[in-house]
């Protein structure tokens, strides 16, 4: 199955930095926020770098915090901006969407088509982590794989990747499509639009951040993931 298929990594909130030159504009309450998951996905880069690491993957990522601008948003979309910058003037907004949203998707975006042209196929892998209790519900899973189940070669991944985790006896508790939907807006639903269904394969692989709260436990995590994409079937050495 590995066909030319090539891992792919990147990291939409991987840090909760606010430029200097922007911080003027962020309130008391945001400063607040951004050690919260609303600020970013704590342990969402760790794990990225790691399999970065292990596989020799091509690694994106942005640490700008998700209270600026999130890069894993459309650019109209709503939450887009954070709630200190989303009613400033469109100049202001413009500018930080070309300071730092739309560079760093134009990197990824030039990964993507770099490996195509030698000929191979992108399988995506996004890195998020997800707050352990949301609105007061305690989040039933360890770890989510998003994808869109209307696309045969996405589906036909993700029952390789969670029938590996089956063999493999991960000792996490693993979901499909939670505690998001796979299909809902972000940069790999933007990306399918974008490149065909047989060239190109995106996921979100979402942590819950209560498994960083203990040392052991990210080290055991780093070690069982890093063997999960070792056993896929992808074509390694490009």
């Amino acid at each position: 199955m590995a066909d030319d298929w090539v891992l792919l990594i990147s990291c939409e909130h991987g840090g909760n930095k606010i430029p200097r030159e922007y911080s003027e504009y962020v309130t008391d309450e945001v400063s607040g926020l951004l050690n919260t998951h609303r600020g970013w996905d704590k342990g969402a880069l760790t794990m990225a770098k790691e399999i970065s690491r292990t596989e020799n993957a091509p690694l994106y990522f942005t640490e700008i915090s998700r209270l600026v601008v999130d890069c894993n948003r459309s650019i109209n979309h709503k939450n887009c901006y954070g709630p200190s910058f989303r009613d400033l003037s469109p100049e202001t907004k413009e500018q930080i969407a070309s300071d730092f949203y739309f560079p760093y998707r134009s990197s990824v975006i030039e990964g993507i088509e770099r490996l195509r042209k030698m000929g191979k196929k992108v399988f995506h892998c996004s890195f998020h982590s997800f707050t352990p209790v949301m609105d007061g519900e305690v989040r039933n899973a360890d770890f989510g794989l998003l994808y869109d189940p209307a696309r045969a070669s996405e589906m036909k991944w993700a029952d390789v990747f969670m029938g590996k985790i089956d063999e493999q006896g991960f000792a996490w508790k693993s979901r499909r499509n939670y505690p998001y939907l796979g299909k809902s807006d972000g940069f790999t639903k933007f990306l399918r639009g974008k490149f065909p269904a047989g060239g190109y394969v995106g996921f979100e692989l979402e942590f819950n951040q209560r498994i960083f709260q203990d040392a052991a436990q990210v080290s055991l995590l780093k070690g069982a993931v890093s063997s999960l994409f070792a056993s896929l079937p992808l074509s390694r050495g490009h």
